[in-house]
């Protein structure tokens, strides 16, 4: 009896399953979850509290791997994660939750994937500022408020405040004219100031300071405008005054739902109730408007703080947490991690051929001619491609008569193929040792269906 010895290498190379919502965006990323979303418009707005700890995260959360994409394989363009904000409230920081927010571009029912990622798997960059939607301030540049336009008219030597707050060193509390006043968010570590707070008036003129954003409203279920306001002032309504505008057109200030007995609301603007000296402040207030008028129309929104010059009276608006057009028929699923190819192989033999019995019964005697079947199965989500077995055969072997490679698809039958084809690859020939068997791709499976090739080669034993 000849004693037998071999060696298998397997070489491949993974590359991502071929479908389509659920096709990986990018392994460098290893968890994703499934954001699904009834009844969605194009220009909504989704809104996510996400515990990644609650998802199954196991490491620490690398907050800038957040990543949001759309049906089409491909990042929304409009999307941020505040780690500040949990459940519409301030939360803490590096504790593995936070707010998510996107610009639906699909409608009807579907999904997208949320992807993310630890610390220990490789820190990733962050997303570029063009991506935020920055209701929250959260997401601005120092005191500059990304994606809002501010400006103002009017003015004389002293520029009013107009940026967001709290700056370097400023605390919880601010002194002004010996008044202590709040300068503290809504949710959150920051908001928006516009108006004079810190800063002198210094026009005769009807001094003006706004903050503005444009966004597109949804063609139907457009929802509603939201923000938080908060007036802290020394000057009254019929001096000092906010003005809410859409496209350039006042709105109707009765219609923004503000209810503050500390507040007097006019159908052309809002401000401090009729008194003025002391300091007052009105305290955050939330206004709401009927985005339904505007429906598929690009606007404008401006707030604007209109002044009479008088550096004794001045006053100020804080803003916070704007959003509008919310979706709320949006549910997660449950953390997922990325397919890879699970490959085994296993590999038999059968004396198909000696001189004595020739195909009956053959014994594996010197000069028997000897079939070898691999078996590649693959049970894991994703394909492997490049799949190549390589097995060298040692001095036993007569090697010059190595002939017959062939692959085929399915599970090995050693006696029943067919040894009429040759389809050896990647170089490999008859004669040629190691043996190498290409396999090609072989396409994801599962536990329970692998998919199999067999891969064949005939030799004689000397």
């Amino acid at each position: 009896m000849v004693k037998l010895i071999f060696k298998i290498i397997l070489f491949f190379t993974l590359s991502a399953p071929v479908y389509a919502v659920t096709s990986w965006w990018n392994t460098d990323w290893h968890y994703r979850v499934a954001i699904n979303i009834n009844s969605a418009v194009i220009n909504q707005v989704g809104k996510l509290n996400i515990d990644f700890t609650a998802l199954g995260l196991s490491g620490d959360l690398d907050e800038n791997s957040i990543r949001i994409v759309g049906s089409n394989g491909v990042l929304l363009s409009k999307q941020e994660f505040t780690d500040v904000l949990y459940a519409n409230a301030t939360d803490a920081l590096n504790n593995a939750r936070g707010e998510v927010k996107f610009i639906l571009e699909d409608s009807g029912t579907i999904s997208y994937y949320l992807y993310y990622n630890t610390v220990e798997n490789g820190l990733k960059t962050a997303l570029s500022s063009s991506y935020v939607i920055n209701g929250n301030f959260e997401h601005s540049s120092g005191t500059t408020p990304t994606a809002w336009t501010v400006g103002s008219a009017n003015i004389g030597t002293n520029l009013p405040n107009n940026e967001v707050h709290p700056t370097l060193g400023e605390g919880s509390t601010v002194s002004i004219n010996s008044n202590t006043v709040t300068n503290t968010a809504h949710t959150g570590t920051a908001f928006h100031l516009h108006g004079y707070r810190d800063r002198d008036e210094s026009s005769s003129q009807k001094e003006l300071v706004y903050l503005e954003k444009q966004f597109t409203v949804p063609s139907s279920s457009s929802g509603n405008l939201s923000y938080w306001f908060r007036i802290q002032a020394f000057d009254d309504i019929n001096y000092d005054y906010i003005e809410v505008s859409i496209n350039g057109t006042v709105i109707n200030h009765n219609n923004l739902n503000i209810n503050n007995s500390s507040l007097s609301v006019l159908s052309t603007k809002y401000g401090r109730s009729n008194s003025y000296g002391g300091y007052i402040d009105a305290g955050w207030t939330n206004a709401s408007l009927d985005l339904s008028t505007y429906a598929g129309q690009t606007i404008t929104l401006r707030i604007s703080h209109f002044f009479a010059s008088d550096n004794s009276y001045r006053s100020w608006e804080l803003l916070d947490d704007l959003e509008w057009s919310l979706n709320t028929n949006i549910t997660i699923g449950t953390q997922e991690i990325p397919p890879t190819a699970i490959l085994n192989i296993s590999k038999n033999s059968c004396v198909i051929y000696n001189d004595i019995d020739g195909t009956t019964n053959p014994k594996r005697i010197n000069g028997a001619t000897i079939r070898y079947s691999m078996e590649v199965s693959n049970s894991g989500g994703a394909n492997a491609d490049d799949v190549i077995a390589s097995d060298t055969l040692d001095s036993t072997f007569d090697t010059t008569s190595i002939e017959n490679l062939q692959i085929q698809d399915g599970v090995c039958d050693c006696l029943g193929v067919a040894s009429a084809s040759n389809n050896g690859a990647n170089g490999t020939a008859n004669g040629v040792n190691p043996v190498k068997l290409d396999f090609g791709t072989v396409a994801g499976g599962s536990v329970a269906t692998p998919t199999v090739k067999c891969g064949y080669f005939e030799v004689k034993v000397l």
